[in-house]
């Protein structure tokens, strides 16, 4: 059983549409989240970086969400999605009741309503746990969906559309009719496993220096803000340099670590003298990087991500114990 992907910041969406960001405190968990995005354009579909490990036809998404406005009719509000189109299945709310919420699909040009709850569950101002389970996509899929726990939505048939035969993403779309008021999204989680028990998903940004800092304008200022900006880039351009900074600790409790997922904005000059950038972990003194961890990039800035299931060092499963002294580590390659 493991995590697919992991996500929550604008870092996590940089394709289609790009997401807003709020601060505003009521909007998401404090301790977990730093922040919450909302899809922003009219019509629009904010994408999500590709599960590392590819296609599925069968998972499970927990995520959390809030709205603002009873009167918001937002279809294909969240779900799995294909990338290099918009075609997907979402969950969002019924076309002729904002307050109740629905299964939809999506196949490009027109949503399709495929089940509602019978209760009009979808308040405002509240933050919503979602879990919605995945099984079979395809002609005989079976779709659940659980608001705050408790099973609002059960579907099974035919959840196609055409060119699509399985998900790799997550997807966000636009309100149908008010797009100031699109729902706030936080702790994005794919699995799969069943989801319901994950306590959350927590963002340790860095926070200060780590134990080595060798590159360039290496300020953690300079990449841990909560809305993309390429203005200020920390840089090396030496084989091997290494780049450590410390990280937010986990809020107050106990939790088993599924997984630990490293995303980084990353690009490379016209003509650098090193050309990728390996991600790993400074976990008790020790550095090591996990599978696929070098990545190869291009002169334009994109997110690049790493899931490790296991921690490098130990090569164990991650444990709580890992967490506070974690510190994230970036190293420089020809």
């Amino acid at each position: 059983m493991a995590i697919l992907w992991c996500g929550g910041e604008d870092i996590d969406f940089p394709n289609g549409t790009l997401v807003a960001v709020s601060t505003v405190s009521t909007n998401f968990r404090a301790g977990y989240a730093r922040c919450s995005i909302q899809q922003q354009t009219q019509g629009g579909m904010a994408k999500g970086i590709p599960f590392p490990g590819g296609a599925v036809t069968s998972a499970w998404v927990t995520w959390r969400a809030l709205s603002t406005n009873v009167n918001n009719i937002t279809q294909r509000m969240f779900g799995f999605g294909l990338s290099g189109t918009v075609k997907g299945l979402f969950v969002g709310t019924d076309s002729a009741t904002a307050s109740k919420l629905a299964l939809c699909k999506y196949d490009g040009t027109t949503t399709t309503q495929l089940a509602s709850e019978t209760g009009t569950s979808w308040g405002i101002n509240v933050i919503h746990r979602f879990d919605m389970n995945l099984v079979s996509y395809g002609a005989s899929a079976t779709v659940t969906v659980y608001l705050d726990g408790a099973s609002i939505i059960s579907f099974s048939g035919d959840v196609t559309v055409s060119g699509v035969t399985n998900v790799d993403s997550i997807f966000m779309g636009g309100s149908n009719v008010n797009v100031a008021s699109d729902p706030q999204f936080s702790e994005i989680v794919v699995a799969d496993e069943d989801t319901r028990s994950f306590p959350g998903l927590v963002t340790m940004a860095p926070n200060g220096a780590g134990t080595t800092t060798n590159w360039t304008n290496n300020a953690f200022t300079n990449l841990n803000g909560t809305t993309i900006s390429d203005a200020q880039p920390v840089s090396s351009n030496t084989n091997a340099q290494l780049q450590e900074y410390n990280l937010i600790d986990l809020p107050t409790g106990t939790f088993v670590i599924k997984a630990v997922m490293i995303v980084a904005r990353m690009a490379k000059s016209q003509a650098p003298g090193v050309t990728q950038v390996e991600l790993g972990y400074n976990s008790g003194g020790s550095v090591a990087y996990g599978t696929g961890a070098t990545k190869a990039l291009t002169t334009g800035y994109t997110s690049y991500d790493q899931l490790d299931s296991i921690n490098p060092v130990t090569g164990v499963a991650w444990v709580q114990a890992d967490m506070n002294g974690l510190q994230i580590d970036m190293q420089a390659l020809t």
